[in-house]
């Protein structure tokens, strides 16, 4: 009687877990669409890279800075501490990194959009290229 072998495939290998400070905030892309239009004032930072934002467009109203540039901690800390920040990237990495070090620079209204553009784009919501 042949035996069948057991399975040797590799466990999915997940991205560490960033814990979100209290001060940063989650958003739906449906929360985050009504947060767009409360917040005129706001900033809202793509963190892709920008061949990225050519390839997928962004949110409207949205500043491109590659978070994986080694300027970004200059370039956040140099940025406003009154205001609030939306964050966004792909899927919610770079963002959610982004929103840690920010709080660490004494942010204190950080919101990230979950999911990223991937979710906003999943529920079929408009983006300009």
């Amino acid at each position: 009687m042949a035996c069948k072998p057991p399975s040797i495939a590799p466990a999915a290998v997940e991205p560490p877990a960033v814990l979100l400070p209290d001060s940063v905030q989650p958003l739906t892309p449906a929360e985050t669409a009504t947060w767009i239009t409360t917040h005129p004032g706001a900033l809202i930072l793509d963190l892709r890279m920008p061949e990225e934002v050519t390839r997928e467009g962004k949110l409207t109203g949205s500043q491109n800075h590659d978070y994986l540039q080694p300027s970004t901690t200059e370039y956040l800390s140099k940025l406003d501490r009154r205001k609030p920040y939306l964050l966004y990237c792909a899927i919610g990495g770079r963002s959610t990194r982004a929103a840690v070090q920010m709080q660490n620079l004494g942010f204190t209204q950080l919101f990230i959009l979950k999911g990223g553009l991937n979710a906003w784009l999943t529920e079929g919501r408009e983006v300009i290229k």
